[in-house]
């Protein structure tokens, strides 16, 4: 009996069972890789979907943000435009108001002339009714009079009073140049000069009351009919009664106040700012007046309905 060593079953089997699993752990591993492999792709799609319609939706915002900005910038090209247009109506709105400030000069200054020239013609009437009442008295006593050397005394006194009269009335009239160097001044041409110079004040008066009438007329041609929302209209309108019955520095300023923080929206605004600035343009003007007003000395009473009325009434004197 050939004796062989004992074959190895239980080695071979526990080998193969040991390949069997490692190679069922090694396919469970490849399944799990390739599930998570496809899991990872699936999320790749659709993160690349998701990316995808972002970037449409940039390039959308993209195109609305440049045609925003184009709109932009043209709503600001036109800004500017206006801007400049508002500038120059500024300028003129400037120039005007600094000749209506030489015009009110020259009215004062005329003024004054006028009304000094009156006083001395009102001087001279007192002065020719009382010198006339004093010779009619003088001519009484003269006829009492019994010594023939009193009587001219007192003519002579009377004479040199009233040729001095005469004089100053000359002055008065013709100024300190001589008339008529050679000749004297008669009653008759003293008399004439006297109404001249009256026709002259009266002439004066009409002139200025007729350019007040053309400035009253050309200030409301110049006045336009603005179309804006109610709040700003009913604001322009108290601003425009504070003007008309009150119109001192004060009222003014709470009506341009109330203007200024009245909230409107574009392009209500900017016209909005265009009335602040005439009206805060106007409001200085009025302080300098009151300010000369002040300096001179002249305030308007208490039944005068602020310094609009009051310049009314200086015309109109």
């Amino acid at each position: 009996m050939i004796l062989r060593p004992p074959r190895p079953c239980g080695t071979i089997s526990a080998l193969q069972k040991g390949y069997s699993q490692v190679l069922c752990q090694t396919l469970s591993e490849r399944n799990s890789e390739i599930t998570s492999l496809k899991n990872e792709g699936e999320n790749l799609k659709r993160d690349n979907a998701i990316a995808s319609g972002m970037v449409s939706s940039l390039q959308k915002d993209m195109l609305a943000k440049d045609e925003q900005v184009q709109e932009l910038k043209e709503k600001v090209n036109q800004l500017k435009s206006q801007n400049k247009d508002k500038d120059h109506q500024l300028e003129a709105l400037g120039s005007r108001c600094s000749v209506l400030k030489e015009e009110l000069k020259q009215e004062d200054a005329h003024r004054e002339l006028r009304e000094a020239q009156e006083k001395e013609l009102k001087l001279c009437k007192t002065q020719i009714q009382d010198m006339e009442k004093e010779m009619k008295k003088l001519r009484a006593e003269l006829r009492k009079s019994c010594t023939e050397q009193s009587v001219i005394s007192r003519t002579l006194r009377e004479k040199s009073k009233l040729e001095h009269f005469r004089s100053q009335v000359i002055k008065a009239t013709y100024g300190r140049a001589k008339p008529f160097p050679d000749k004297p001044v008669t009653d008759q041409q003293l008399i004439e000069k006297i109404a001249q110079v009256t026709e002259d004040n009266i002439n004066l008066q009409q002139k200025k009351w007729t350019l007040q009438k053309e400035t009253q007329l050309s200030n409301s041609k110049q006045e336009e009919t603005t179309e804006n929302i109610e709040k700003l209209r009913t604001s322009l309108d108290s601003c425009q009664a504070c003007m008309k019955m009150s119109c001192c520095t004060s009222d003014l300023k709470k009506e341009v106040d109330l203007l200024q923080h009245l909230q409107v929206s574009p392009p209500v605004s900017g016209l909005q700012k265009v009335v602040l600035d005439i009206l805060r343009h106007a409001l200085s003007w009025l302080e300098e007046v009151e300010q000369l007003l002040r300096d001179l000395g002249i305030l308007p009473s208490s039944a005068d309905k602020g310094y609009w009325d009051f310049f009314s009434h200086m015309v109109a004197w």
